[in-house]
């Protein structure tokens, strides 16, 4: 029987590039010999896109560019070409058939519509989501918006732009009025954590919104939420979506009650029947409102009897102890039995 020829995508000009680099470095390794033929593509922080026929381990100590054996190649966006065009010092090409694309490209050029738009074009399945949903699931603002049109609990939110910074005063102050400290602030079109920052007072919210300026024209601003973090992974299309086992992450050792330097994560989150089939129900809804197929890791608030909907990541981390594989493990799959799942998934959807 024939392998399937699978491209995997990493690296990326986005600061989550290392964290890419451990999420390839784990699919590559747990991709079967027997099942696939596999091509890494690397893409460097400058942009440049190299063929990587070298070590893995090279790819998780990040050295992997320097190898000399890489050559530049690009995905075609000619369907006829199917594939990975490969480019030679000399000039000549070369064309790697590829039956399906597995992305671990994080941040907003991996998650955000673009690299997804490509494979579209090229007719080259692959195991994330279509290019709209992407491109919502980044801007924060766009997936709260579209989320409570479809009657699903987000976080109370405003947003503050870089274009008013001039009287971003003003705009605070408003913001006082109906909201109370502490807030979280974060870059409306980054990866979760970049330009985040919780601000307990007015200044510490000025000083929030300009890092968060930093990394995007807009910031979004919600109300904290003191509750449990829960986390679960949606995977499939509209027809077929399965949910994972239910995670936590539970605060080990914090310096205050708002700032937490470290957290453990418990796959198995001990809830109610009531809580679980709330969390789930919401899950599969958010998964269907935003037409995702391929899969999701959905980032949940429970507080007061509350399930509030705060984050959904597109291409989660793939490293062994990230949320994804430990919930997909919980759920009954092995490493490589969730790769089976997702790649299976992708040519047949």
């Amino acid at each position: 029987m024939a392998k399937t020829r699978v491209a995997v995508l990493f690296g990326g000009s986005t600061k989550d590039h290392k964290l890419s680099l451990q999420s390839a470095f784990s699919v590559l390794n747990g991709l079967s010999a027997d099942k696939y033929d596999v091509t890494p593509i690397g893409i460097t922080k400058k942009g440049r896109w190299l063929y990587f026929p070298g070590d893995y381990e090279e790819i998780r100590n990040g050295t992997w560019e320097s190898n000399s054996d890489c050559c530049s190649a690009i995905i075609s966006p000619d369907p006829i070409h199917a594939g990975i065009i490969t480019i030679m010092s000399d000039g000549d090409t070369a064309i790697k058939r590829i039956d399906v694309v597995l992305s671990a490209l994080h941040g907003k050029y991996g998650e955000g519509g673009r690299i997804q738009s490509l494979l579209k074009l090229s007719r080259i399945p692959y195991t994330d989501c279509n290019p709209d949903t992407a491109n919502h699931c980044m801007d924060k603002i766009m997936t709260h918006s579209l989320l409570s049109d479809a009657g699903i609990d987000v976080p109370r939110y405003t947003v503050l732009s870089r274009s008013e910074l001039n009287r971003i005063d003003d705009n605070i102050a408003e913001i006082e009025k109906n909201f109370t400290y502490p807030v979280y602030v974060s870059a409306s079109s980054c990866s979760s954590t970049i330009g985040a920052n919780v601000a307990h007072n007015a200044e510490e919210l000025k000083s929030a919104a300009k890092i968060a300026f930093s990394h995007h024209h807009t910031a979004i601003v919600e109300e904290f939420l003191s509750g449990r973090t829960l986390f679960c992974v949606v995977s499939g299309g509209a027809y077929n979506t399965e949910v994972s086992e239910i995670g936590e992450t539970v605060k080990t050792r914090c310096n205050s009650e708002y700032a937490c330097y470290t957290a453990d994560f418990i796959p198995q989150a001990d809830l109610t029947a009531e809580e679980r089939k709330q969390v789930k129900e919401t899950a599969a809804r958010a998964f269907r409102a935003l037409n995702f197929k391929g899969y999701a890791k959905m980032c949940f608030c429970l507080t007061e009897g509350r399930v509030l909907l705060r984050r959904i990541s597109a291409i989660p981390g793939f490293s062994p102890e990230s949320a994804m594989p430990l919930l997909m493990n919980e759920s009954g799959y092995t490493y490589s039995e969730m790769l089976d799942k997702f790649i299976t998934q992708a040519i047949e959807s």
